[in-house]
């Protein structure tokens, strides 16, 4: 019961965000609050939902159906958060634990923090504007911009919203590995000759593993949040596809599906990644 209440409320809070605009606009420069226009609208879509559809959007002058176009939509966002998020995590424990004592990831380390004080929207049209420069130097095409074009365009998105999570929690991972490195026990360990993949593997793993955890939903975070600015950019046809629309007008249904859905991907995406890391103490630090 619990679940579903925090279901029923994730779904009203959503419903208050892709609202705003229809509550709160300016008519002849003054500010209109009207949470009244908020009540056909989301009735409407219940009513729809209660019929067994998800109502429809406009691509352009094109109607088209939710139902029909969510699962493929689904997928390819599911697809891109999914990787960049395990990109993220597997990098972050690589270079942050495992590899951590060697010199030349100590060094990328400190350029990779030097660039957190850049915004990762930034980051990522500077990232765009190389790949195209790239293309212009080499005819080498590692980026399309149009979604109708037979171009490789998958791994590039993944890297591109890999980058802003994998920074975030390499730096959390490198900072609890030098808090947990200076500890009597490791010390203790290393003094008795154990080897250094069995110090890393079952004393420094297991000690940063609740770290890793905690920071494991803001990494998602991050990654969604970017994940808007990489589909809309590089033309990605994922969910956001229903919140942002480069031929219509602002619809608040398909926003409102759009961004539960998100929600529910996210969740997964933790989800998925929690039994894997599962799957890996089974099979690497408890075995």
């Amino acid at each position: 019961m619990s679940y579903l209440k925090q279901g029923i409320g994730i779904f009203l809070l959503v419903i208050a965000i892709c609202g705003g605009p229809l509550i709160l606009y300016t008519v002849k420069e003054e500010v209109v609050f009207a949470p009244e226009n908020i009540v056909a609208p989301t009735i409407y879509l219940l009513e729809e939902m209660a019929g067994g559809s998800l109502g429809s959007y406009y691509v352009g002058e094109t109607q088209r159906s939710i139902a029909g176009d969510i699962m493929p939509f689904a997928l390819n966002t599911f697809r891109l958060l999914f990787a960049s998020t395990l990109t993220a995590v597997i990098a972050s424990l690589l270079f942050g634990l495992f590899f951590q004592r060697f010199w030349l990831v100590r060094k990328l380390q400190s350029l990779l923090n030097a660039t957190t004080v850049i915004p990762d929207f930034i980051v990522i049209m500077l990232a765009i504007l190389g790949a195209v420069s790239f293309y212009k130097w080499t005819n080498i095409r590692i980026i399309t911009l149009s979604p109708t074009s037979d171009a490789p365009n998958e791994w590039f998105p993944i890297m591109l919203l890999a980058v802003g999570p994998t920074i975030f929690l390499w730096k959390v991972i490198s900072l609890k590995y030098a808090q947990v490195g200076g500890e009597d026990y490791i010390r203790t360990a290393v003094g008795k000759g154990m080897g250094i993949w069995h110090v890393l593997i079952h004393h420094m793993y297991k000690n940063i593993k609740p770290t890793l955890l905690a920071d494991l939903k803001k990494t998602i975070a991050i990654a969604v949040t970017n994940l808007f600015i990489v589909e809309y950019l590089l033309n990605v046809v994922g969910i956001t596809r229903f919140i942002f629309s480069k031929s219509a007008g602002y619809q608040f249904a398909p926003s409102v599906i759009g961004l539960f859905c998100i929600i529910l991907l996210s969740l997964l995406v933790y989800l998925l990644i929690r039994l894997l890391l599962y799957l890996f103490e089974r099979a690497v630090v408890y075995k």
